[in-house]
């Protein structure tokens, strides 16, 4: 302490800087100071319980609303199963009825017959007239009979089979929650992913570099783990790496013509590259080293690849009327839907964060298409106000966002009020939107980055 104190002009000892301190104002009022603050700590502290109290009864009443719907659930399950069961009860009635008719025709023949034997036989065989009039009967009898064998013999089997409709489970399986589990209050709520978002305001970045030929096209974005953006410039043919700021720091060029980009490790990526003209379709893998956007191998596909979505080391490629899943590790690819009813059925993919669920823009017929991982479909939207869809984003909360071309909107996909998928505009041409062709939503600030023509706009969301 005395070395700290050494350069001071003058030090006073505290018992002389405290003499008389008993006789002041200050210290005379610190016991209704503290009294005070103590009370406002007291009140703080009971408005806290009380709300830690009102919030586990929400709870409890969330979990009885839960309740509510697995009895009414129940309910419909048991409902479906009591009418299911009646119609196999019907069937196997049903099907009884005519296999059992069949078998009193065989044995009304089998009892004519023996009938028949029994009096020729006690008519004695001496008795020719007799005979011969039996005979006349059995031939009539033995005719009817082989008309009924092979009556019989062309019928199939009867069967019975119960065939379950697949997208009761299908749609079950593909959902997390059976409901949203709004928290609001406090530091930064989480939106959950039917929470409608608004536009507070907006920002022009410019990313033109120098070097550019052409105005830019922004097709497609990503961000990185390390807050730095790619995006692809399709008509300067470049990709473009960015700070979180939206500043180009570095850029590489890639072969005609880069469509769309997504993230493939912390700090790696891949391009779709499509031409068309030149019958190319390529996939470049990219690495960030030192601040530089570097190239590192590049493979050759044999269908269009316009869009690009990563996950769990499988890339999805959208190649305009089929959708492609290629194993990053074995180089295996495979097809998993296809749409031959227009030019662009299958433009581009977005994965939901669980894996479960591929959304694709069908831009050809204005629709947003959802699959199941196997390439079943489980939805398809329609809107007026998805026109010409272009870029689809899913978020790691599950909303998702689609840039519409011509409208020059984005529009947010969100449940309606009888639980059906539609879409609601975010945004349009006054937040300076020209044919959006890209959207991500960065989850750490709220903010929609949407690619266009010739510039980025940040768009600032609040839910």
């Amino acid at each position: 302490m005395l070395l700290r104190y050494r350069l001071c002009s003058a030090a006073k000892h505290v018992p002389e800087i405290a003499k008389g301190f008993h006789d002041t104002r200050e210290f005379k009022e610190l016991p209704a100071r503290v009294s005070e603050i103590k009370k406002h700590l007291q009140n703080a502290r009971q408005s806290l319980e009380d709300n830690k109290k009102a919030v586990d009864k929400s709870g409890d009443d969330c979990l009885q609303q839960l309740k509510s719907l697995r009895d009414k659930l129940n309910a419909i399950i048991d409902r479906l199963e009591k009418q299911t069961v009646t119609e196999i009860e019907k069937g196997r009635s049903s099907v009884s009825v005519m296999i059992q008719a069949d078998v009193d025709r065989i044995d009304d023949v089998t009892e004519r017959l023996q009938k028949l034997f029994i009096g020729m036989t006690a008519a004695g065989e001496n008795n020719e007239a007799t005979s011969y009039i039996g005979y006349i009967k059995y031939d009539d009898l033995i005719w009817k009979a082989n008309v009924l064998l092979q009556e019989i013999d062309n019928k199939d089997d009867y069967k019975m089979s119960f065939q379950p409709f697949t997208g009761i489970t299908e749609h079950l399986s593909s959902i997390e929650l059976l409901g949203e589990v709004i928290r609001e209050g406090g530091e930064n709520p989480v939106p959950g992913p039917n929470r409608v978002f608004k536009v507070d305001k907006h920002v022009l970045h410019k990313v033109k570099v120098v070097d550019d030929n052409d105005s830019c096209t922004i097709t497609g974005i990503c961000r990185l783990a390390s807050g730095e953006f790619i995006i692809s410039d399709n008509r300067n043919s470049k990709l473009k790496l960015l700070d979180s700021s939206y500043k180009v720091i570095s850029t590489c060029n890639v072969s005609h013509y880069p469509h769309d980009v997504c993230p493939t490790g912390e700090c790696e990526a891949a391009a779709a590259v499509n031409n068309n003209d030149e019958d190319r379709h390529e996939v470049h893998f990219l690495r960030v080293r030192s601040g530089k956007l570097l190239k590192t191998r590049t493979i050759k596909i044999q269908h269009g690849c316009r869009g690009i979505a990563h996950h769990n080391g499988d890339l999805y490629m959208a190649a305009g009327t089929s959708l492609h899943v290629y194993n990053i590790a074995n180089g295996q690819s495979r097809q998993l839907y296809r749409d031959l009813t227009g030019e662009y059925t299958v433009f581009r993919c977005a994965i939901s964060p669980d894996g479960k669920c591929v959304f694709i823009t069908n831009y050809s017929n204005h629709q947003l298409i959802a699959l199941n991982k196997n390439g079943s479909k489980l939805s398809t939207i329609t809107h007026p106000e998805l026109l010409y869809p272009v870029a689809v984003h899913v978020t790691s909360m599950g909303h998702v966002f689609v840039s519409c071309f011509c409208l020059g909107t984005v529009v947010q996909v969100v449940k309606s009020k009888d639980g059906k998928q539609t879409v609601k505009p975010l945004t349009g041409r006054k937040e300076d939107l020209n044919e959006p062709t890209a959207v991500y939503f960065n989850g750490s600030n709220n903010t929609l980055v949407v690619g266009h023509k010739n510039n980025i706009v940040e768009v600032q969301l609040k839910p």
